[in-house]
């Protein structure tokens, strides 16, 4: 909150089909602290049927906090940090451009192989950037190191900093007008949001759509082999990748991390159409 009206919003944001924000839950607090976060996830919990037990994945910019009380209410979630806040504390030791280059490289790569190999390379680089990245375990910012339960690659936590911008007009305001101005807003992007799925063609959002169209532009450059069980597929410039369509995994784990097709995935099904398979059809739809 802002002028006169002491407090702190929490907000809780979902990621949508479309990797657009949708609001979960807000409140309004005295102070960000470990009791306030608990009572905050707690709510959440029962509006949303979370238990003890869920294997949820939550995304947040470690502030005071909200670490302890998702350990402890979901110990079973994932918790992956932002990134970009992970930088943040991390360039105060060195504002080098080349730095945040590499550890972006480090956490966007999807395969251990070639994480170890960036962080390899960051070491070279700052062996202090280096040490001080490794102190936070790589499950919470790495994907290659993401368990693909979440089905996403997301690394920054700009959901909620969005909403906080477009709630900015009532934060100097008194509480209640505050409270109805943010519920006011959601009202209006979620039928805003609504009205744009109305207009959509075709089974996928017009992001999934064109994430889609991408991999099969890539896909077209593929070769496949079957070895009975699994395809390798080799690229372009000369990778290769193993597909199992049964077990639905690639060994890019672009598949795994976010539920969506990858290109190698995509050319293994078209091979398998072209010589005679039916059975890969609803897969590819």
């Amino acid at each position: 909150m802002k002028g006169p009206y002491p407090g702190q919003i929490l907000t809780a944001i979902g990621v949508d089909s479309n990797n657009g924000i949708y609001p979960l839950a807000y409140a309004l607090v005295e102070n960000e602290t470990t009791n306030s976060w608990t009572w905050f996830l707690e709510q959440l919990g029962d509006d949303l049927k979370l238990y003890a037990n869920s294997n949820f994945t939550f995304i947040s910019d470690r502030k005071k906090g909200i670490i302890p009380a998702i350990t402890k209410l979901f110990p079973q979630a994932e918790h992956r940090f932002c990134l970009r806040h992970i930088y943040e504390n991390m360039k105060r030791q060195c504002k080098d451009k080349e730095l945040k280059d590499l550890v972006w490289a480090c956490a966007t790569t999807t395969t251990v192989r070639h994480f170890e190999k960036a962080l390899e390379e960051l070491k070279k680089f700052k062996a202090e950037a280096h040490d001080w990245l490794i102190q936070i375990p790589p499950a919470h910012w790495a994907r290659s190191h993401f368990s693909g339960r979440a089905h996403t690659n997301i690394l920054l936590n700009n959901l909620c900093e969005i909403l906080n911008g477009k709630i900015q007009g009532g934060r100097d305001k008194p509480i209640i007008y505050c409270l109805e101005y943010i519920r006011e807003y959601l009202m209006k992007r979620i039928c805003n949001v609504q009205r744009e799925i109305d207009r959509c063609h075709g089974p996928l959002t017009p992001t999934a759509t064109s994430l889609l169209d991408q991999m099969k532009r890539q896909a077209q450059k593929h070769k496949c082999i079957f070895n009975g069980v699994k395809t390798q597929v080799t690229t372009h410039w000369g990778d290769q990748f193993i597909v199992n369509l049964d077990e639905k995994t690639c060994t890019c784990r672009h598949w795994e991390i976010t539920g969506m097709l990858c290109s190698h995935a995509i050319s293994v099904i078209w091979d398998k159409i072209k010589h005679g398979a039916k059975n890969v059809l609803e897969l590819e739809h």
